[in-house]
């Protein structure tokens, strides 16, 4: 089986999936967080894929979520911490993250940079957490870095631009899996750099109902897809 080196996930309609169920939009998160571990597990136990990446808050969601709501994803990812700190540690997998700090609390900072320490190995594994991150922003940030270094912006290269950015020695996405095809056949300005040549899935199912079966339809289509991959030629 061809599995993609690196794999992305846009997890949406939590909030709409909780109205539609009668649940609180905290559990829905909850639960679409839950999953989300699990298929962090799944990924380096039973497939090939070197990188996993999930996204969490954009950049647009920080700025316009209820402050309760801002306040309560602020802490909810330290209620699974025993589990994927687990996972990350038996399968040596490197915990890494893409953000803007500037959007996010001193606390969850702080819990993000101490995880990132802890869990750093000498593999190839590993997981990317997107957190207060948006492609706009981003580039606004990688170009005042160039400037920032003295740059004549007139003369940079692809390459000057790849190492400014948050995780310019990551391998580019190859397959990227979002919910809700029917509302949001887009990328919502995800990691654009990255995605370039990156096969999209969409798949009808909404946040917190992403599960493992899904994941695995999800790559199975790419490795249909995968001998019909030429990249331009």
């Amino acid at each position: 089986m061809h599995y993609p080196k690196h794999v992305a996930i846009i997890p949406d309609w939590n909030r709409t999936r909780a109205k539609e169920n009668n649940v609180s939009i905290p559990e829905a998160y909850w639960i679409s967080y839950q999953k989300g571990v699990d298929l962090l597990e799944y990924t380096f136990t039973h497939t090939d894929v070197k990188v996993f990446t999930l996204r969490g808050l954009s950049t647009e969601n920080t700025a316009k979520r209820p402050q309760e709501e801002y306040d309560f994803l602020m802490t909810m990812y330290k209620q699974v911490d025993s589990k994927l700190d687990e996972i990350l540690e038996k399968n040596q997998i490197n915990f890494m993250w893409i953000w803007n700090p500037a959007g996010v609390t001193e606390g969850f900072k702080n819990y993000l940079n101490e995880k990132r320490k802890k869990f750093t190995y000498p593999t190839d594994k590993r997981f990317v957490f997107w957190a207060n991150y948006g492609w706009r922003d981003e580039i606004t940030r990688w170009i005042q870095k160039l400037a920032e270094k003295g740059m004549d912006l007139k003369n940079i290269t692809e390459e000057d631009i790849t190492k400014a950015l948050d995780l310019w020695h990551i391998p580019p996405i190859e397959l990227v899996i979002r919910t809700k095809w029917d509302q949001a056949q887009r990328t919502s300005g995800f990691m654009s750099w990255w995605i370039w040549y990156a096969e999209l899935y969409f798949t009808a199912k909404r946040c917190p109902e992403l599960d493992i079966s899904t994941y695995q339809e999800a790559l199975t289509w790419f490795d249909n897809m995968a001998e019909k991959r030429n990249f331009g030629k």
